[in-house]
């Protein structure tokens, strides 16, 4: 409730490539808070190039899970709550920060009827980055930094 008033999420359902889960706007705007009264489009928009952009990033882990006959990404062995499992969970948290980090400049446009006008900051911009970038770096079984010679 906001003011007293219910707040109405859109139930939009994101097919995904198959192998990783499908996503629904309405989880995304609950999970990460996203004002309800931003366009859907364009929040449909921003969980799109998302998952483009995260599925790009994963395709090397999507090979060697499939290399190993998991056929989906549900599939893959590991812990489960509430009929997800990890590696599940793990991908929605790195596409909703990636999403909402790419919808901070929005926030802006509507300070006036955000519901935390503090989201809009830009180090909460570069949190919301590097927390995609550290659970992406845990599903490749990566440690969250490492260090190479150049």
């Amino acid at each position: 409730m906001l003011n007293g008033n219910e707040l109405n999420y859109h139930s939009v359902e994101i097919t995904n490539d198959g192998f990783w889960p499908d996503i629904n706007l309405e989880d995304f705007q609950k999970q990460r808070q996203v004002p309800a009264d931003l366009n859907n489009d364009l929040l449909t928009d921003a969980l799109l190039a998302s998952v483009a952009e995260i599925n790009l990033s994963l395709e090397s882990l999507k090979k060697q899970l499939m290399s190993k006959g998991y056929s989906t990404a549900s599939d893959a062995p590991g812990a489960k709550a509430n009929g997800q499992n990890a590696l599940c969970a793990q991908y929605k948290k790195a596409l909703y920060a990636r999403a909402k980090a790419d919808l901070i400049g929005e926030y802006t446009s509507i300070v006036s009827r955000a519901a935390n006008p503090k989201q809009e900051t830009p180090e909460v911009r570069s949190r919301l980055l590097a927390e995609a970038a550290f659970v992406i770096r845990n599903m490749k079984g990566l440690k969250r930094v490492t260090v190479a010679m150049i």
